[in-house]
């Protein structure tokens, strides 16, 4: 009986040390978060630093032009506290320029300010008789064109109204993700609703699409075609390859030119 006693008395010790540690542990942290809290209210701005991610092989945004951008609202950073800076407003600025994804705004011990900036990628450019010139980005939104760069993206232009933006995105999305398409898709025309025509950049043909319809399995179909038929016969034979009917692609042979 006394055994079991003393077992108890043992594990209800160590019970209550670990609570102690625990409370002890807790308390630390608090404290410690109350003196650098404390310590960063009088930690004067020393210096600003913009790091842009390039990760998405973008350059449309420009350390420079964030700072210009918080230049123009009258906002002075380097001499003040740390703590009379408005983050979130800072944060607020920067998510204005038009190829910004996300901004995340945050301060050292040391008086850097530090803005971290992602780039909007653009998925493909449209140059439109209707609508103008602009970049679709990664989520299929419209991008102005950038005085400072341009990104070489698949192109689209011709006829294209508002109507045909989410089929381009999608062809265009399906098109970067794949390696071949990628590398032999570089134009996309619109020559009138039901007529879309690809430019590749190898081989003299055109390839005739018809409307957006089923885009996936006539790419697959022209694919399986570039095996077995073009890779025989060469890739100038043919003017157009027609993609519109099911289970058929229709070639029209190029006239070659009498000596």
């Amino acid at each position: 009986m006394r055994k079991i006693m003393k077992r108890m008395k043992f594990k209800l010790n160590r019970k209550i040390l670990a609570s102690i540690g625990w409370l002890l542990v807790i308390t630390g942290i608090i404290v410690l978060m109350g003196f650098i809290e404390s310590k960063q209210k009088n930690i004067i701005c020393e210096k600003v630093t913009v790091n842009i991610d390039q990760r998405v092989d973008c350059f449309f945004v420009e350390k420079r032009g964030i700072l210009n951008m918080i230049k123009k609202e009258g906002i002075e950073i380097i001499g003040k506290p740390i703590s009379a800076i408005d983050f979130q407003l800072l944060e607020q600025i920067a998510q204005a320029h038009p190829f910004v994804n996300e901004v995340e705004v945050y301060s050292t011990l040391s008086g850097e300010l530090r803005i971290e900036i992602s780039q909007k990628k653009p998925s493909i450019r449209i140059m439109s008789d209707v609508l103008g010139d602009f970049y679709l980005d990664q989520k299929g939104e419209r991008l102005p064109l950038s005085k400072i760069y341009t990104d070489r993206v698949l192109l689209a232009n011709g006829n294209i109204h508002a109507e045909h933006l989410k089929d381009l995105f999608l062809l265009a999305t399906f098109v970067n993700k794949n390696k071949f398409w990628n590398a032999q898709i570089q134009q996309i025309y619109v020559a009138w609703p039901h007529e879309i025509q690809l430019v590749t950049r190898v081989g003299r043909h055109k390839i005739l699409l018809g409307d957006f319809s089923n885009i996936e399995e006539k790419l697959n179909k022209l694919f399986d075609f570039y095996q077995y038929g073009l890779n025989n016969k060469g890739w100038d034979l043919y003017s157009t390859i027609d993609l519109k009917y099911k289970n058929q692609v229709v070639c029209k042979k190029r006239q070659m030119k009498s000596e």
